[in-house]
């Protein structure tokens, strides 16, 4: 049988060929239990402790099923057998499979557990310790509250919702193990995963992208890599919808990435697409995967712009800096004169060991015109990026 995951992904959705146990569930006394969470790239990581071990740092996605990174399951000391494929937004990778015999977040702990041993993308654990993924197995059980605007994870163990009075509420189906809605992208219908594991805001999957002739619709000419997700990069145009439309709630101008993957999830016939954290974050969203529900409720950050790189950098934190996975052809990073294998040491004097990935992120989205300095591994002097939009 097959289960997703992440995606990344952004980074992650996963469709994993393997059979897994029901977990035995050990609880609180039934109440809601909530715990703060560190929001890092669009990732909402937990902590939790396996085996009594730990902490150990895991996204929370939620289409993932239980994943343990190679080095986590080591300093476990799991036994890893077996062989998977995981199917991601990038495409399919090769792993393997370990047992567990309890993992608790805060006083909640589920027992007997299967974990799924990959390797996460690069860029994954940029400043942050990511040791794995956490997600279908803990939803399925208890319907719980992403609330991103206040970092806290909440979780409902009698099962009982206490529904925001603003709230819109969906009915979910299920593709897999990632959960899906009916919504709108500028009118155009279908079916959209909602994706706690995806740093990105919107991306349509390719079948979509053709079967409408949205690179037309929306001139779409520039190509860059959206994401670095299970099974490796993914490929697509940038674009910018007028308006997602899920239900009774919108986001106006959403930063939309057009995949042109021909296999992973980006690649799905069943989906129109995939809805991220540059989406998710302007809701507090209340999953309730028992009663096949969903609810969306607008907070402070709604308002605010969704903002794309204006630099055409793929980075990923090295020892001594930022190195340079991906350059945007004709980018303000191509006319730089940056190339792939670049490490970054410096922007605007600041030594990168001093600058977080996340900081790195929102300046290379700054207003247009910004001039930023790099000083390159190697070069004697600066160069000058200068920001504008792709």
């Amino acid at each position: 049988m097959k289960g997703p995951k992440r995606g990344g992904a952004p980074i992650l959705c996963l469709m994993l060929a393997a059979l897994f146990a029901s977990p035995t569930l050990a609880a609180s006394d039934g109440a809601p239990v909530s715990l703060p969470v560190e929001i890092h790239m669009g990732h909402v990581i937990v902590e939790a402790y396996v085996n009594d071990q730990g902490p150990f740092h895991f996204i929370f996605d939620s289409g993932a099923l239980n994943v343990l990174t190679p080095d986590a399951a080591r300093r476990l000391g799991l036994k890893v057998s077996g062989e998977v494929e995981a199917t991601g937004t990038g495409g399919v990778q090769a792993g393997g499979m370990a047992r567990v015999k309890a993992v608790r977040i805060g006083p909640l702990t589920l027992a007997n557990q299967t974990f799924y041993v990959l390797d996460l993308p690069p860029g994954t654990s940029d400043d942050a310790p990511v040791d794995g993924l956490l997600g279908w197995e803990w939803l399925n059980q208890y319907p719980t509250r992403f609330d991103y605007a206040d970092a806290t994870l909440t979780f409902f163990p009698d099962g009982a919702v206490s529904t925001p009075s603003k709230a819109t509420p969906f009915a979910i189906s299920f593709l897999g193990r990632r959960p899906q809605i009916d919504g709108k992208i500028d009118g155009l219908p279908g079916k959209f995963t909602l994706d706690t594991g995806s740093a990105g805001s919107v991306t349509l999957a390719s079948p979509f992208v053709a079967s409408h002739d949205l690179i037309a619709k929306y001139q779409a000419k520039t190509q860059v890599v959206s994401a670095m997700g299970i099974g490796g990069p993914v490929y697509a145009l940038l674009a910018r919808a007028e308006k997602l439309e899920l239900g009774g709630v919108y986001v106006a101008g959403p930063v939309t990435f057009l995949s042109k993957q021909t296999n992973g999830t980006s690649a799905a016939k069943n989906a129109a697409g995939n809805i991220g954290f540059g989406v998710l974050h302007k809701f507090t969203v209340t999953f309730d995967y028992p009663h096949a529900q969903i609810y969306l409720e607008p907070n402070r950050l709604w308002g605010e712009p969704d903002l794309a790189d204006r630099s055409g950098l793929r980075l990923v934190r090295a020892a001594d800096g930022f190195k340079v996975l991906f350059v945007v052809e004709n980018s303000p990073a191509a006319r730089a004169g940056l190339k792939v294998g670049d490490v970054v040491l410096k922007v605007d004097d600041v030594p990168c060991a001093s600058l977080s990935a996340e900081k790195l992120k929102a300046m290379l989205k700054g207003p247009v015109g910004t001039a930023i300095k790099l000083r390159l591994a190697g070069s004697g002097s600066d160069v000058t990026l200068t920001l504008a939009d792709l």
